[in-house]
């Protein structure tokens, strides 16, 4: 049953008063509830933010400290190697360095690598576009895409607008004669170190941090006669290759030096090997009848031909059962001067064959021809020796076959016979100062067999098979040379290596010039002959004409061509 008992007044009034404030405390509750909320809410957010910016942070060490870009992402211009200029005789340059930008790109950043490709190699249409497209999806961070850009290729490939794309400056070695003198300068690797020529050769000297400019002895101005003669002559002549080099043979400095084919140092990428050949130092030859001063010279040392003496060059000479001939055959002995004068062959040999294995290899030797020719580029060669020096040996060396040489090697062996004897090492650096022959050479020869040997040289020109290069007023002294080409073991007749040196002037002789054809053929004016006097000898005649004015050497006017006074033989 329910309770009715009546409230009481006081406990009436209690609950009322309980009910009445009963809201307010939950309003007030859910209030401080809110609040609470709201501050958890705002702290998390800061710690969110914060624990972001931290990774950030430490991803941003990560990259910048164990993952750089690429290997020289941190290079400016303070820190580009430094590499010394190169320069010829006169302070003209020949070689330096310049700051450039090269191409790379963040494949992580790219969106379209078909459209980026198409862009890059529309301003650089050189590139390969499957390798372009192949690095941006590469997926690596860092992978180059050009290397040394010019102002104008950096320029088009800024106004791309592509976020992958980044530059890093470089340096680059600019050659700003290009072909002239290439394989004499040679070039260095996209890390600037010497890998040919004078690069090489003084790598470490030129890469010394401050190191002042390497001066060369090549002088531009001839070099470029040289060239131009040369280059001239190469394509009269249809020849597969040629050289040439112009000496100092009073000091041993190289004044010009040329092989062709060659090629442009700035871009050697795209030279061939044979291009990059230097044929002047570093390919050997049977150079032929260009020797036989040599074997004129190791008569008079030896003094196995007596004056006024004729050399039975019209009987009939066999060696160990091979005969040695004559391209134009003699019907009456020749003095020694017109063994040279005519190039035989059969008196080359008896000369030889008189002063014996010992003298003749003992003079080559002091000339330098049993081994590489010293100059300070890697590109030099040592000769072909013989295995053994038998008769026929004596006899094929005298008229220059059956060893070879490079054509550098022979022109620092014929000026030796004509600077006053002495054996001067050849070099492609400027010999500063006065030049003692005494102090940089050694002698080789007497003064006496140095004197006959220009006198007998001068012979050649006047009356001999060197007439072609004879050129008035400069009195050259030379010699030519044709040799037969071996192929397979046999001496092919119709290739034939042709060479002339020529020296000057006769009364002082101080400059050389060497040419040599590769495989020359008959010219218009030549008359079906490819031989040396009516090529090579008329090269090394044009370029002493040229060159002769640039070196101090005066002309001397004549009225007629004088021939040299001599013992013997007929004028």
């Amino acid at each position: 049953m329910k309770d009715l008992r009546p409230i009481a007044l006081p406990e009436l009034k209690q609950q009322m008063a309980f009910f009445a404030t009963a809201p307010s405390l939950n309003v007030q509750d859910e209030e401080f509830s809110s609040i609470r909320q709201a501050r958890v809410r705002i702290l998390m957010g800061v710690g969110v933010f914060g624990l972001v910016l931290f990774l950030l942070i430490v991803r941003l060490a990560e990259v910048s400290m164990f993952h750089p870009r690429a290997p020289f992402s941190t290079m400016t211009s303070n820190d580009i190697k430094h590499r010394a200029d190169i320069v010829d005789r006169n302070g003209e340059l020949l070689a330096t360095t310049l700051e450039t930008y090269s191409l790379y790109a963040d494949p992580r950043k790219v969106w379209n690598p078909v459209a980026s490709t198409e862009a890059i190699t529309s301003v650089l249409p050189d590139l390969d576009a499957a390798i372009v497209e192949e690095r941006l999806t590469s997926g690596k961070s860092f992978v180059w895409i050009r290397r040394n850009l010019t102002p104008t290729e950096r320029q088009a490939v800024f106004g791309l607008g592509l976020p992958e794309l980044s530059f890093q400056i470089e340096p680059r070695r600019v050659y700003p004669r290009g072909r002239l003198a290439a394989h004499v300068l040679g070039f260095t690797d996209i890390d600037m170190n010497g890998t040919a020529g004078v690069e090489r050769a003084f790598d470490t000297v030129l890469s010394k941090e401050g190191a002042s400019a390497k001066r060369l002895s090549l002088d531009m101005h001839v070099q470029f006669a040289l060239d131009e003669e040369l280059r001239a002559g190469m394509e009269k002549f249809q020849a597969d290759a040629a050289s040439g080099i112009v000496m100092n043979i009073k000091n041993g400095e190289v004044l010009a030096m040329i092989s062709l084919p060659d090629f442009d140092p700035n871009r050697v990428a795209t030279a061939s090997p044979e291009s990059r050949l230097n044929r002047a130092s570093s390919s050997v030859y049977e150079l032929g009848s260009t020797f036989k001063p040599i074997t004129m010279a190791l008569a008079y040392e030896t003094g196995v031909v007596a004056e006024g003496e004729m050399i039975p060059v019209q009987n009939k000479l066999v060696v160990q059962a091979k005969s040695i001939n004559d391209d134009h055959r003699s019907y009456v002995p020749l003095s020694i001067w017109d063994v040279l004068a005519k190039s035989s062959n059969r008196g080359a040999a008896t000369i030889a064959l008189r002063a014996g294995a010992d003298a003749q290899r003992d003079l080559l030797r002091r000339l330098g021809l049993f081994s590489r020719a010293p100059i300070e580029l890697k590109e030099s060669a040592a000769p072909l020796l013989p295995q053994e020096w038998q008769k026929i040996t004596i006899a094929t060396v005298s008229y220059g076959h059956g060893l070879s040489v490079t054509p550098l090697a022979l022109a620092s062996a014929l000026g030796t016979l004509l600077n006053g004897g002495m054996y001067i090492q050849p070099t492609i650096q400027k010999r500063e100062g006065g030049i003692d022959s005494a102090v940089i050479g050694r002698r080789a020869v007497s003064k006496d067999t140095s004197k006959f040997t220009a006198d007998i040289m001068r012979y050649v020109v006047t009356d001999g098979t060197g007439r072609n290069a004879a050129i008035d007023g400069y009195e050259l002294m030379g010699k030519t040379g044709t040799a037969e080409k071996l192929i397979n073991g046999q001496y092919a007749k119709k290739r034939l290596v042709t060479s002339f040196v020529a020296a000057f002037p006769y009364r002082d002789p101080n400059y050389l010039v060497f040419i040599v054809y590769d495989e020359p053929k008959a010219a218009d004016d030549t008359y079906g002959f490819a031989t040396a006097g009516w090529n090579a000898a008329r090269t090394a005649g044009a370029v002493v004409e040229r060159i002769a004015p640039l070196l101090g050497v005066k002309r001397i006017v004549k009225t007629a061509t004088q021939s040299v006074a001599r013992a013997g033989g007929t004028q």
